[in-house]
């Protein structure tokens, strides 16, 4: 079972200064599932208070009887699970407390099926592999975890998707739910995300990839990818209160596009070189 369209909701800031458009992925009686843009937590950060969050869009959305609120008849809207405030795509809301407990329930026990896409620096000798490696916390560092010995135990698998001279498009598929545990676990295979700071990587600035590069008259430049690349793009899983299949896609992110727009055209393998 699945849902899409042009659906959309726009939530607002309580003072209606700002607001921000959300396609809708699927809805049933039960959820909803948007597509998050990157730059947007899912819910609010004490470290961080001036960043917007789902959450606090959607309580102010339901307190004020927003009109697509109303015509849904919502009362409740419960996060099924976070995504990092970077990386975009499926983030799933449930329609009340009994239907978040069992998804939490699905997601806990890893019966449903994730898809991320990410872009990393390096590549990768397999077209296919694995990463297993417990994933813990760094001590004094609540923001930060680390993969290696220590930890609970974490495995991503991964599929080369297409490479560019330094850079790889990766699908993950991650089998177990830990934080940060796509972004840990590449950082440990020395192969982390375009524009991860936190985890080892870098920007992605055309400068470094284009030959004859002319910068701007100030020297200042705007990077191609200003986040780090990862996108959730697949959700499946069996509905706990239908029985039915449940499967939800999110087009890739349009600044991760932008990105592999320029890598094919001044990053290219010697393979695609000599293809041409």
């Amino acid at each position: 079972m699945a849902s899409g369209g042009k659906n959309v909701i726009r939530l607002f800031t309580p003072d209606e200064t700002r607001s921000w458009v959300f396609p809708v992925l699927f809805e049933d009686d039960h959820c909803i599932a948007v597509d998050k843009m990157s730059h947007m937590a899912v819910t609010h950060s004490q470290r961080f208070p001036d960043r917007p969050s789902l959450a606090n869009l959607i309580r102010h959305a339901i307190a004020a009887n927003a009109r697509w609120v109303a015509k849904r008849g919502i009362r409740h809207l419960g996060f099924a699970y976070r995504l990092d405030f970077e990386t975009s795509g499926i983030t799933l809301f449930c329609k009340s407390d009994e239907v978040r407990q069992k998804i939490g329930d699905l997601l806990g026990a890893n019966e449903e099926r994730r898809e991320f896409h990410c872009l990393i620096h390096g590549t990768p000798k397999e077209e296919s592999f694995e990463i297993v490696a417990k994933i813990g916390w760094v001590p004094g560092r609540p923001e930060i975890m680390r993969a290696g010995k220590q930890g609970k135990h974490a495995k991503t698998r991964f599929e080369v998707l297409e490479r560019f001279g330094g850079f790889t498009l990766l699908k993950c598929f991650p089998d177990t739910d830990r934080k940060h545990q796509i972004r840990t676990h590449l950082q440990h295979a020395k192969l982390p995300l375009v524009g991860d700071a936190q985890y080892g990587g870098n920007l992605l600035l055309l400068s470094k990839i284009k030959r004859n590069y002319r910068p701007r008259r100030d020297g200042t430049e705007q990077p191609l990818l200003d986040r780090a690349a990862l996108h959730f793009s697949r959700l499946s899983f069996a509905h706990p209160m239908t029985g039915e299949e449940v499967d939800i896609e999110s087009p890739l992110a349009r600044d991760m596009q932008v990105a592999l727009k320029y890598l094919r055209k001044y990053c290219p393998t010697r393979d695609q070189l000599g293809a041409e």
